[in-house]
């Protein structure tokens, strides 16, 4: 009798997908770790210029510490040094990548397009166990565009949520427009510092609440102090423009940024022009390339207003790569879009709508699927639950490597 282990996909090399692939190392598993960017943590790196609002301390796992300590790298331990993105991916991911424990095993800008079972599709073999005598099959494509079959016995989908942006326009669904305005539409955070002229003297359309619209915030209400002509209108979906915060945080910057935008929206800054309880409703892009995009909102007692403008910056939000997954048995919270047993426990538990430092570990049930082998880990896991930190996703790691063994 063989006795062999399954060999294991890991789909992105981002902090739990590194973790994973370390602990995978460890237990004597074969695997694969598949990243579709050029280098590891290449979400991360796409808000590289943000500072985190947790420390070295919290952001490096202690078996990625105790690899790199062996390969003799040493990692900040700071509790009160907080990197920034691309501090973070120089000093801990990139070296862990580096390590031999991965570096074979590390597939850079490859991404896995689809996954499903050779020769089943996903209403076949319910409930049977069948569907665990048929490999995965993954549909991956190299940088220059080939694409290839590749086969795994067991699959980690660690691919996070950050590339996958929400829709501009109401009910998270495009506005009318949204689609042919897009050179006029940025998702992410800007780097400021690195392009002031793109940003500094426009008229610029903020959409959006949460963190990532804050710091946007914050850092265009600098920029204007230095540029004059840069005017800001941030429009919020909630009725009141309320950022509540503790000065008890235990991350003092997220309480620091969140006070920032109470002040913005409280006039601290004639730049910006604050209008909670709108929406987009349509977008039009000029049509010889040239000139203002016109934007209409609409109003909470279904009034319209039109305003033109430069640039759009759209912060609404980022949601995983369902599609991914969509000939495989995975079952998915209505509400959520995470998997079903973890985001019910989570709904479930008493630190559900808490801070993400109280969230602890769910259990290794919590991320079983229906689809026997495969599992969604990471940010992802947590869909729309924003109270996701990393060290649950090493947590997460440790479990299922509980229940292979």
């Amino acid at each position: 009798m063989s006795t062999q282990k399954p060999h294991v996909a890991i789909l992105g090399a981002g902090p739990t997908g590194l973790e994973a692939a370390l602990a995978l190392g460890e237990a004597g598993y074969p695997f694969t770790l598949y990243e579709s960017r050029d280098q590891v943590a290449g979400g991360m790196r796409s808000w590289g210029h943000v500072r985190l609002f947790s420390p070295w301390s919290l952001n490096v796992s202690p078996r990625m510490r105790r690899h790199l300590k062996a390969g003799g790298h040493a990692v900040p331990t700071s509790a009160t040094d907080f990197p920034t993105g691309h501090e973070l991916a120089q000093g801990a991911f990139e070296p862990a990548a580096a390590l031999p424990e991965i570096a074979p095993h590390l597939k850079l800008g490859t991404r896995v397009l689809r996954v499903g079972r050779e020769g089943l599709l996903k209403h076949e073999a319910i409930g049977t166990g069948e569907r665990t005598e048929h490999p995965f099959r993954l549909l991956v494509q190299s940088g220059d565009g080939a694409e290839r079959i590749e086969h795994a016995d067991l699959v980690l989908d660690c691919t996070g949520s950050y590339g996958h942006p929400n829709a501009l326009g109401d009910g998270g669904i495009p506005a009318p427009g949204e689609g042919k305005a897009a050179p006029y539409i940025t998702r992410i955070i800007p780097d400021l510092g690195q392009a002031p002229e793109a940003w500094g003297g426009q008229r610029i359309l903020l959409v959006g609440a949460g963190y990532s619209a804050q710091t946007a915030a914050r850092d265009l209400a600098a920029l204007a102090e230095e540029r004059d002509g840069t005017h800001v209108t941030w429009i919020l979906r909630r009725p009141e423009a309320h950022f509540p915060f503790d000065a008890a945080d235990p991350l003092p910057q997220r309480a620091e940024l969140s006070r920032t935008a109470q002040g913005l929206a409280s006039g601290e800054s004639r730049a910006f022009d604050v209008r909670p309880g709108r929406v987009v409703e349509a977008v039009l892009a000029p049509e010889n390339g040239h000139g203002p995009v016109s934007v209409t909102l609409r109003r909470r007692d279904g009034g319209p207003e039109t305003l033109d403008v430069d640039r759009i910056l759209s912060l609404t939000g980022y949601v995983g790569d369902h599609q991914l997954y969509r000939q495989l048995q995975i079952h998915e919270c209505y509400a959520t879009s995470g998997p079903m047993k973890l985001a019910a426990a989570l709904l479930g538990s008493s630190s559900a709508g808490g801070d993400c430092l109280a969230q602890g570990s769910l259990g290794a049930e919590t991320l079983r699927n229906p689809e026997p082998g495969f599992f969604i880990l990471g940010a992802k896991s947590y869909g729309r639950n924003s109270s996701f930190l990393m060290r649950l996703g090493w947590a997460q790691v440790d479990e299922v490597l509980e229940l292979l063994s």
